[in-house]
């Protein structure tokens, strides 16, 4: 129970009781969860955008760099994104693999409006964003997939990457673990500020 006898003093002599602070801090977090669970269900299919840790992000990019540096053939080293937001993570990816084709695969305009207006910004020419929803993105041509989806996605995800995906596709996947059969070459444990994401799946296409 809060101590309504506890006072925070301001200058000017004004004070509040620490229950009405407290009240009122959560009330403003309350809020806040309102107005991003709105967002999400209105813009993007109920799906919230939610950065990957950045540790998780270096490790990620240094798997898909020795993918990479074993591709051979005619056509472009082709990462996708399922569900690239703003455009944080491809943005990385682009700079670190120049060679390499990036598709984005996003359902939220005003994510895509970020996400292409940075990539002009930074005169990033091996990035494509695509605005769709990525189950009905075939993946065929993909050499390496990333993602960071809900775990109410990744049964479904993992039924279409079975379907779709070519033998040899690297797949990485932030937090959880892929559905339908999957199961991970390595699960990788990496320290981050991000108090949940803290481990990525990673698997390849049998």
């Amino acid at each position: 129970m809060y101590n309504e006898k506890l006072h925070l003093s301001f200058k000017g002599g004004s004070t509040v009781t620490i229950k009405w602070f407290v009240d009122n801090v959560l009330r403003w977090i309350f809020l806040f969860v309102l107005l991003w669970d709105a967002y999400a269900l209105i813009f993007n299919k109920g799906i919230p955008n939610i950065r990957t840790a950045p540790a998780i992000r270096k490790r990620i990019i240094a798997l898909l760099k020795a993918e990479y540096a074993r591709h051979s053939g005619p056509e472009p080293f082709t990462i996708v994104d399922m569900g690239s937001g703003n455009g944080l993570f491809t943005r990385d990816i682009a700079r670190a693999l120049p060679e390499a084709r990036i598709i984005g695969l996003e359902i939220s305009k005003t994510a895509l409006l970020w996400a292409n207006g940075f990539k002009k910004l930074y005169r990033l020419k091996n990035i494509d964003y695509v605005s769709q929803d990525f189950f009905s993105y075939h993946l065929g041509h993909a050499n390496a997939v990333v993602m960071y989806l809900t775990i109410f996605q990744m049964e479904s995800m993992g039924k279409k990457l079975h379907e779709e995906l070519k033998p040899g596709t690297l797949v990485t996947s932030n937090r959880f673990k892929l559905g339908d059969g999957w199961e991970p070459d390595d699960i990788i444990s990496v320290k981050t500020l991000y108090p949940h994401q803290k481990t990525f799946h990673v698997y390849r296409q049998k």
